[in-house]
């Protein structure tokens, strides 16, 4: 590739545009605005295959070098690092959803693993999909969901609890919780409500979301937990003071369950209950859905147990609670997409620093795509849907696998005809490619 090759991948450049604050040269910006093309292209954050597909970085020992130079912070000129990612991530998401009435925040977590990786710096310990321990580092991610559907990345930060000055899990959590809650309030956004799974309900931050003065829906895992139904009542564990309240309806759910790496969704018979529950020594009252599937098979019966700040009256309030938690597995979908076509579980890299600000660039990249899906009307973005296989069609709008791929698949054939010049300045792109193709 010619060191003056460019190209704007679906208008990449136009989105970029915030981040250049980060750069004191606009060369390193150019090789940043590369190295988001590469991982584009390649969907890898592997430096070498990054390397091959960036425009405008050169040859390609030289292009690894360049990139390699760059997430290593080895320019004075540049402020580059996770952190400052994260601030832009979160500014540019809330941005997008300025003025919405209501934003539904899900933030979860998504471990980055290495499971045959030993010199990796800070290396911790997580959990494979078999659930077994295995090397690897942890992410705390947010998106926001607005009522017209809209989709946004608004958090993203990968941690480990063995690196210098990591104080604890919770710690993380609640800063992310200030941070978002700042950023929407300040972006105009009236209402918050955040969507979390298990292991979030601790009292720590069920106290700080109540501070914050927003409203949430937490999957409950300290079932047994002690729980009053009066503040100055007697405790009792969680799950035996919702047993004891009465079924309300009786529905068929469709329930979200895991195989593998696929998510089904299987129609379930669900039975729900709603009590007004006070935890932390009758300081903290919260409200509690508990959802029951009596015909799954043992151990699997007792079902799911939703704490939130909404109302749970019988009928139309508690499934809004139901339905605004099943609202969180649109998170899975976007870590396994961004595993597998952008592929941030791929980095190689032995510095913890720069490891975390390579994989803070595929969430640039990631919310990015995102904006595609905005502008289904654009001509590039049909060509993009096109190209990615969608089939067009009203009520069914290219997703971001499709349109990704239409990028993916549009840089490749950019790639063959630069290829094709550097190669033979007598023979165009469009030759080889018919060639190729066995049209001549």
């Amino acid at each position: 590739m010619t060191p003056s090759a460019t190209v704007d991948i679906g208008g990449l450049s136009d989105f970029v545009q915030p981040y250049r604050t980060l750069f004191r040269d606009r060369r390193l910006f150019a090789a940043f605005q590369a190295a988001l093309s590469g991982i584009l292209a390649s969907g890898t954050t592997r430096l070498a295959q990054m390397a091959r597909v960036a425009p405008g970085t050169g040859a390609r020992p030289q292009a690894e070098r360049r990139l390699r130079r760059l997430v290593h912070h080895d320019h004075q000129r540049s402020d580059l690092n996770a952190d400052t990612l994260l601030n832009h991530i979160q500014t540019q998401g809330a941005t997008r959803v300025a003025g919405s009435d209501e934003v539904i925040v899900v933030l979860d977590g998504s471990d980055l693993r290495k499971p045959h990786s030993q010199t990796l710096e800070y290396l911790d310990t997580v959990r494979d999909l078999r659930g077994q321990p295995v090397a690897g580092y942890r992410t705390l991610n947010a998106i926001g969901l607005t009522p017209d559907g809209r989709q946004t990345l608004l958090y993203h930060t990968l941690y480990s609890t063995l690196a210098p000055g990591f104080t604890s899990e919770n710690t993380v959590v609640l800063q992310a919780l200030e941070q978002l809650t700042r950023a929407l309030r300040s972006a105009g956004v009236l209402r918050i409500i955040f969507v979390l799974d298990r292991g979030f309900d601790r009292l720590r931050i069920l106290r700080r979301l109540r501070r914050l003065h927003v409203d949430f829906v937490i999957r409950a895992r300290h079932l047994d937990r002690q729980t009053r139904l009066r503040p100055t009542g007697e405790g009792e564990p969680l799950h035996g003071a919702l047993h004891r309240a009465p079924v309300t309806h009786v529905f068929e759910l469709a329930r979200p369950v895991k195989q593998g790496k696929r998510l089904i969704w299987r129609p379930t018979r669900t039975e729900l209950r709603a009590q007004q529950v006070w935890l932390d020594d009758g300081r903290l009252p919260v409200r509690a859905v508990q959802l029951s599937f009596p015909t799954r098979p043992k151990g699997d019966e007792e079902g799911w147990v939703l704490l939130t700040s909404l109302p749970v009256s019988p009928g139309v309030d508690a499934g809004q609670v139901v339905r605004l938690y099943l609202r969180r597995w649109s998170i899975e979908d976007v870590f396994a997409w961004t595993k597998t076509s952008l592929g941030w579980e791929d980095v190689r890299l032995h510095d913890f620093q720069a490891l975390r600000t390579l994989v803070a660039m595929s969430w640039v990249v990631a919310a990015y795509v995102f904006t595609l899906g905005e502008t289904l009307d654009t001509p590039h973005v049909r060509l993009l849907a096109h190209l990615g296989g969608h089939v067009p069609h009203k009520n069914r709008p290219p997703g971001k696998k499709t349109l990704l791929l239409g990028l993916q698949r549009l840089a490749a054939a950019y790639l063959a005809t630069q290829t094709a010049r550097h190669w033979d300045q007598g023979v165009s792109g469009n030759d080889v490619l018919e060639r190729l193709l066995g049209r001549h």
